[in-house]
């Protein structure tokens, strides 16, 4: 199992027990794929430096996990199939 990090943008428009799922799906949906979530960092809405799909603000949160190698593609599968993620970005820190 190795050490990744996850910074994922949720849609800003949705109500704020909507946004808590989304982080909710994606921390379950690391567990489902074998791994462990050591820490959630919520930063909360942010303004974007340009609009992404005609939207200005965006939900970050930041996730340090530990995986197997083979539940990264299911997690980026899941970041790019479901509505509420905007973007996402999985990587290892050094």
């Amino acid at each position: 199992m190795r050490r990744y990090e996850a910074m994922v943008i949720v849609d800003a428009r949705l109500e704020e027990g909507d946004i808590q799922k989304a982080v909710d799906r994606f921390v379950d949906a690391i567990g489902g794929a074998g791994g462990e979530v050591a820490k959630v960092d919520r930063w909360g809405v942010r303004r974007f430096t340009y609009e992404i799909n005609h939207q200005k603000d965006g939900y970050y949160f930041v996730t340090q996990f530990t995986a197997p190698d083979s539940a990264v593609a299911s997690l980026t599968r899941t970041l790019q199939i479901s509505d509420e993620f905007i973007r996402g970005k999985i990587v290892r820190p050094e």
